[in-house]
């Protein structure tokens, strides 16, 4: 006997963002099932008689499963229509391999495979509160979020972690929320027993010339104890420290000085104020970049923060839309870099006015630029 055949596997999405789900369709049959028409003549009690074919179903019987072997990929079969799948994706940037398995009775196999992507994340940031509610009105495509906490009602002005039915996790349902804070590092255990959507971790942003290093990598070391034991750790697509741009290339900063055991990103905010002339993402990402990958390699990077002056020439911003356009790209051609947040809260880098700028940067978050 033949084994079975698997004709196709069909995703709704081939990009899907983290923490979102499509449906996934498998086609399979057995070349040795047969349809038979069979002539045949039928009567009533009356005498009536007249033909009528009779189809005999001989098909073969499979079992049809879904499944993937990389990491943060829920696989839900349907209960109403065998070969129909829901698959989540909880995991960052990357390709997710999907096999099926048609499988007879006698343990005959076929396979076949597709493939999902989950892709850069292309988002905005700002102050909490009315800002960001206009960022999330004004770029609906918002996929990638910062969260800095707030400072409660405590001893120290160092923030907490913030509320995850309030502030950003309320305006921006749909965003990778990557959160920061600064104050007890132990108060994550009992945090994450309410997070259920995907987000990075931060303990401590740009922590040059507020924690000595000794002291920061001792103490951001829990952060991978933590969510390690954490029932709730796969929300947790990747957690590390964050510095600037600037300290890295123009302070001549060594980015081993905040790697912690078990950290999987290094983050780096970039910002250009330079007025005279757009740089290039050789410049804007790239030297600093150099750097945590010569330290960290196989290291996952983020860009939490960016923000780019216009330059005085631009008066139409046409320059500033395009040079957001080139950086953007470069980035997804770098396979190691997961995510990039505009900083769109200061005078000096808020886009949308001319509106070149923000029709840029809503395509790019969309993925259509």
């Amino acid at each position: 006997m033949a084994a079975p055949v698997v004709r196709s596997v069909t995703p709704d999405q081939t990009v899907l963002p983290p923490g979102q789900s499509t449906t996934v369709r498998v086609d399979a049959y057995h070349p040795d099932s047969r349809v038979l028409t069979l002539a045949g003549r039928v009567s009533d009690p009356t005498g009536a008689t007249w033909d009528s074919p009779v189809r005999v179903d001989l098909s073969v019987p499979l079992t049809v499963q879904l499944a993937s072997a990389s990491p943060g990929v829920t696989v839900t079969p349907s209960s109403a229509e065998p070969g129909r799948f829901t698959v989540t994706v909880l995991a960052g940037r990357g390709t997710v391999t999907l096999t099926a398995t048609a499988r007879d009775g006698a343990g005959r196999t076929g396979t076949g495979t597709t493939t999902l992507t989950v892709p850069l994340l292309v988002g905005m940031s700002a102050e909490k509160g009315a800002r960001t509610q206009r960022a999330v009105a004004d770029y609906p495509g918002i996929r990638y979020m910062r969260d800095f906490g707030t400072d409660g009602p405590d001893a120290d002005t160092l923030p907490e972690l913030p509320a995850l039915n309030a502030g950003k996790f309320a305006d921006a349902p749909s965003a990778v929320m990557h959160v920061s804070w600064k104050d007890d590092v132990e108060q994550l255990a009992g945090w994450l027993d309410g997070v259920s959507r995907p987000i990075y971790l931060t303990w401590y942003h740009e922590p040059m010339g507020d924690v000595a290093p000794a002291a920061y990598r001792a103490t951001a070391s829990r952060v991978t104890q933590i969510v390690a034991a954490h029932r709730n750790r796969r929300w947790v697509l990747g957690h590390g420290p964050i510095v600037t741009r600037y300290w890295l290339d123009e302070g001549r900063g060594n980015p081993t000085d905040w790697g912690y055991p078990g950290m999987t990103h290094y983050g780096v905010d970039c910002y250009s104020r330079d007025t005279a002339a757009y740089w290039p993402a050789s410049r804007m990402f790239g030297v600093a970049f150099g750097k945590v990958r010569a330290a960290y390699p196989g290291i996952r990077l983020l860009v939490p923060e960016y923000g780019l002056s216009r330059i005085a020439a631009d008066t139409t911003g046409a320059g500033r839309a395009r040079t957001i356009r080139e950086h953007v790209t470069w980035l997804r051609q770098q396979n190691d870099v997961d995510a990039i947040a505009y900083w769109n809260n200061w005078a000096e880098f808020e886009l949308g006015d001319p509106p070149m700028e923000a029709t840029a940067w809503r395509d790019l978050q969309v993925g259509s630029a």
